[in-house]
């Protein structure tokens, strides 16, 4: 017998083709998902349906994003202009810009102990880290006395923490810092060495562990705070380029090439996946920094670039379901006029309810209803059709209210 694991294509994911065709970042609020695509100077808002909403423009280079605590206001990191435009989220209008200074080029922002700090290029070789009072009448500017970064680094704050910054190395080995910054200035209390090269950072709300994405590892690490001490990692495989956390826990965390999944959906305190999404149909792949959660959870947005170039929004609206998986074990060849016999097991992370079924298609027709046992697994059995070579089986889970679909494919060659 040969057992066959196919990964469940039917989804509730709306796939959203946007007017933009570069991205750096993808961040949502209540009301909008931001996509910020430098090589349009543009942040483009759309709704949580991916209805555009507005493209802000006149934004030079548009990078790194964050929000203020009530959602009021979007920071836009400018390094075209050097500089930083601040956002009103209500009218997507630019209502001030912060100058950072000739040749800072800003890349990534996080609001952090009273203020806005940012990631910048101090010197030819080194990078630094910035802040801005923006709540003062008059804003000023504060850069780094003792830059020790090789690449401008990748930040994140949590509310969980109000007071505390983290930086992570976007370029090269230097490591991650933990900042206490209640002060106003960044005071390092934690330092490891034991990643770089982040593509993207997150901190979990209570602000008790930091999750990077580092294409160079297969698996997204998790760090301690504020004392960096290396927890659990997920295995994610190659490459981690994107994490977002829920507000109650839950992490997204994604990958740019995988066999099957580009997410992974973690409940917290867990390390084994409950639910796996799949957006990569015809080649496409899930972009740095590309997974959102709305603020309440509800659902994901993830976003991906096919080989024409547009960017393409995904939206997962039951992203709370856990997968349903099907594994079919098949004979790879059935003699001519013999019936072929398939079993098969349906698993999940949760429970399944009692007196489920799965439905079996031949040639794109139904052909069995089949029960399920309590321990998962089921079987049919077919006679194909005389004219058929080869016999494809399609079984499907259809889903409940905590399960998403699953769909599994066995080929059985037909032999004389």
């Amino acid at each position: 017998m040969t057992l066959l694991v196919s990964p469940s294509p039917a989804q509730a994911l709306d796939s959203i083709v946007l007017p933009v065709t570069s991205h750096w970042q993808t961040l949502a609020d209540s009301q909008h998902v931001y996509v910020s695509a430098p090589g349009q100077d543009a942040v483009l808002a759309t709704d949580h349906n991916g209805r555009v909403i507005k493209t802000v423009e006149g934004l030079d280079g548009a990078r790194g994003m964050t929000l203020t605590a009530d959602e009021s206001h979007l920071y836009v990191a400018l390094p075209d202009a050097d500089a930083i435009a601040e956002i009103d989220t209500t009218t997507l209008t630019e209502t001030r810009r912060f100058p950072t200074g000739t040749d800072t080029r800003p890349e990534n922002l996080a609001v952090a102990g009273g203020r806005l700090w940012f990631s910048y290029q101090a010197t030819l070789f080194d990078a630094g880290i910035g802040s801005i009072a923006v709540t003062d009448a008059a804003p000023a500017v504060e850069l780094d006395d003792d830059p020790v970064w090789s690449g401008k680094p990748r930040l994140a704050s949590s509310p969980g923490a109000p007071d505390r910054l983290v930086a992570a190395e976007s370029l090269g080995g230097a490591g991650m810092r933990v900042y206490d910054v209640a002060s106003g200035t960044a005071e390092e209390i934690a330092y490891t060495d034991g990643t770089g090269d982040v593509e993207d950072l997150a901190i979990t709300p209570d602000g008790h562990s930091a999750i990077t994405a580092n294409g160079g590892t297969y698996y997204h690490q998790r760090w301690a705070l504020p004392d960096l001490a290396e927890e659990a990692p997920y295995d994610t495989g190659a490459y981690p380029n994107a994490v977002s956390i829920a507000p109650n826990g839950t992490v997204a965390a994604g990958v740019m090439a995988t066999g099957d999944w580009e997410i992974f959906i973690y409940r917290p305190g867990e390390t084994t996946p409950f639910r796996t999404v799949s957006l990569n149909y015809g080649h496409l792949e899930l972009l740095d920094r590309g997974v959102a959660w709305a603020p309440d959870g509800s659902r994901l947005f993830g976003t991906r670039r096919p080989y024409s170039g547009e960017i393409i929004l995904d939206i997962v609206t039951d992203v709370h379901k856990a997968n349903s998986n099907i594994a079919l074990a098949a004979p790879a060849t059935c003699p001519h006029g013999q019936p072929v016999t398939v079993g098969g097991k349906l698993t999940s992370l949760v429970p399944f309810p009692e007196n489920k079924v799965v439905t079996v298609a031949r040639a794109n027709g139904p052909i069995a209803t089949v029960q399920v046992k309590p321990d998962g697994s089921f079987a049919f059995t077919d006679l194909p059709p005389d004219y058929m070579s080869y016999a494809e089986y399609v079984v499907t889970y259809s889903g409940d209210d905590t399960h998403a679909p699953g769909q599994a494919t066995a080929t059985v060659e037909i032999v004389q």
